[in-house]
């Protein structure tokens, strides 16, 4: 008999309930999962699965140290039983019971576990642990990136140390009687099922017991080419168990939930993978709420997002809008008329829409009319609220201020270029409190590297959608924006053009803070170098130098823009390198002062790459290599 098949061959209904999980809210989670639920019964599902902490969410930081709140929503578990009459649920929340001796966190805190709970009828679930009815906990707890499982949760294996139980007492099938069949079934939760580098494999573990299926509830962030790994993982999976591999049936949440410094986007793509690890049924891949009800074993064509980059963006700003920003502010943003600021309005306007937007020109004696005329027609094909100004007056009455402190014919160089971004960030706040809005930050990832921006200048906002990507991103964004509104609406005059090995530029980037200045950034390879610092897993500015000793740079893709800059000449590379580190050390503070970072990459500055404040990256190992290139060049 296959799987999902009852004596009278009626196969089982599931209902993959895609939840746009909001953090903190159990009252408007719970109110959508009734209604999910009441769906499901009319179409007659016999079970309903939500995400990974489905009722408080998943990225609360120290909110789940909070006594009150943990019981609130252990509370809330009562009422999702009592909702199970005629169907089974299988839903996310926090357990506070005591697991046999296991009574408290690492912390001395009460027990706070990361569950997953399963009932029918009005009653939990029987598994073969009879003490363990209905509850399923998590096992691989994240801590690398922006996760703190370990920080707030106590693991299944844990619980079974303490307990001097056995692991596959607790990663133990639940019983689900349906159309006259007992099914047997496998809970487990996110991390679980990317188990390689833990101790236990609750997958594996499942399999030998021979589950029908495997149910899996996840909290899963997306990033650039997540889904990829997914289909990795299960591919995996088949590899390891052949013949004896399973279908997984697995429940995403979609929306949006932040760190604090990083704000967070679920794309969903809950799916049912068959035995040979192929999606068979999938939820919609674009971020948003979906009840997908299937019968197990069905066949349908999976649809993935076209550009979805772009997609996370605009959903992440739309989503932050409205989760934080209830009181709906008007949207104040500085309009250069670069490529990072005309974005940033394009992406406004496909968020929220036009009406709350209002755009800034402060332009100096430093503006190209070029770039003024851009932010222009930009804000008249948005149909967004603007206003220009010129910030000449104020910049020489900061100068004449400042030389009343006996600080006479100080305002100049650098010093002159950051009163200028000052002045602006002062009057964007200003225009903030008047229009009660919150401004948008127009960072980017490599400027933020580098600390190309100025504190309380152009490093402020209430958030920085554009703060994980590099520049060479952002020109490909722009070219999509245009396409997604099927005209010009970024200058192709801001992006550059390869032609043979060249880069050419008619607007070339720049901050146009002084007369003739260009961004001194290596676009390209700086864009390159960035990445390869930061995303996960890590490298140093030794790993740079070892690329280059041991000449593996010339195999791979950014060969081209090392050698279009000089940097094949060793003097050229390490100058190039320092300059950069030097730039990316004294910065930190400046990252730690940030707006929140909309994330989308494998690593983001925030609370996902953690920094301390160290005075040097140049250590003992770094010296000897770096002398080894100065003296061999590279290879």
């Amino acid at each position: 008999m296959d799987v999902g098949e009852s004596g009278g061959g009626n196969p089982m209904k599931i209902a993959m309930a895609q939840l746009s999980v909001k953090a903190g809210r159990a009252d408007m989670n719970l109110a959508r999962m009734k209604e999910m639920v009441d769906e499901a019964k009319l179409q007659s599902a016999d079970l309903i699965i939500f995400p990974e902490m489905s009722v408080p969410g998943y990225i609360l930081q120290d909110r789940w140290l909070h006594t009150s709140f943990r019981n609130e929503m252990a509370q809330a578990n009562e009422l999702i039983k009592s909702w199970s009459d005629g169907i089974g649920i299988i839903w996310g929340n926090v357990v506070t019971e005591q697991f046999g001796v296991a009574k408290t966190n690492r912390d001395g805190r009460p027990i706070r576990t990361n569950a997953a709970l399963f009932a029918c009828d009005q009653k939990y679930v029987q598994r073969d642990v009879q003490f363990l009815d209905g509850v399923y906990v998590k096992h691989c707890m994240p801590d690398y990136r922006f996760f703190d499982d370990s920080r707030y949760f106590m693991s299944g294996l844990e619980i079974a140390r303490y307990n001097k139980w056995t692991v596959s007492g607790l990663v133990s099938p639940f019983h689900f009687k349906r159309n006259d069949k007992v099914y047997k079934i496998g809970l487990e939760i996110c991390e679980d099922l990317w188990s390689k580098d833990y101790a236990v494999d609750p997958t594996s573990l499942y399999i030998k017991q021979g589950v029908d299926f495997i149910v899996n509830i996840s909290a899963s962030p997306w990033t650039l080419r997540k889904e990829l790994s997914r289909e990795k993982r299960m591919a995996e999976h088949v590899a390891n168990h052949g013949e004896k591999m399973v279908p997984l049936v697995y429940v995403n949440a979609c929306g949006m939930q932040n760190t604090g410094k990083n704000v967070l986007v679920f794309d969903g793509d809950s799916t049912c993978y068959g035995k040979n690890g192929k999606p068979m049924v999938s939820c919609n891949d674009a971020f948003e709420e979906e009840l997908c009800i299937f019968e197990l074993g069905d066949t349908r064509s999976v649809e993935t997002t076209q550009h979805k980059l772009l997609e996370a963006l605009i959903h992440g700003i739309r989503e932050f809008d409205t989760q934080t920003l209830p009181f709906k502010p008007r949207w104040i943003i500085g309009l250069s008329g670069g490529v990072d600021s005309t974005i940033n309005a394009a992406l406004l306007t496909l968020a929220i829409g036009s009406k709350r937007i209002v755009g800034y020109n402060m332009a100096s004696r430093y503006n190209a009319d070029a770039t003024i005329s851009i932010a222009r027609a930009l804000a008249k094909e948005l149909d967004i609220d603007y206003h220009e100004g010129n910030i000449e007056d104020l910049v020489e009455s900061t100068s004449r201020t400042v030389d009343g402190f006996g600080y006479e014919n100080k305002i100049d160089g650098l010093v002159h270029e950051n009163v200028q971004a000052r002045i602006r960030g002062h009057l964007l706040s200003t225009f903030a409190a008047i229009e009660g809005g919150v401004i948008c930050n127009n960072g980017n990832k490599v400027e933020l590297a580098i600390g190309y921006a100025t504190l309380y200048g152009d490093a402020i906002g209430a958030l920085s959608p554009l703060g994980d990507l590099t520049k060479v991103q952002l020109f490909d964004l722009a070219r999509e924006i245009n396409r997604r509104f099927k005209k010009e609406i970024i200058s192709e005059s801001l992006l550059p053009q390869i032609v043979g090995e060249r880069i050419e530029w008619e607007v070339p980037p720049s901050a146009e803070l002084k007369d003739k200045q260009i961004d001194p950034m290596k676009w390209y390879y700086h864009d390159w170098l960035v990445q390869y610092l930061i995303e996960y897993p890590t490298h140093s500015a030794i790993d740079v130098l070892d690329l280059y000793l041991e000449g593996k740079w010339k195999e791979m893709e950014i060969a081209r823009w090392i050698r279009y800059y000089g940097l094949d000449d060793p003097k050229a590379f390490i100058a190039d390198l320092e300059w950069f580190m030097n730039n990316w050390t004294k910065s930190v503070f400046k990252r730690i002062q940030f707006p929140p970072i909309l994330t989308v990459s494998r690593g983001a500055f925030g609370s996902d790459y953690r920094e301390s404040q160290i005075s040097s990256f140049r250590s003992p190992l770094y010296e000897m290599k770096r002398a080894r290139i100065l003296a061999e060049g590279g290879n």
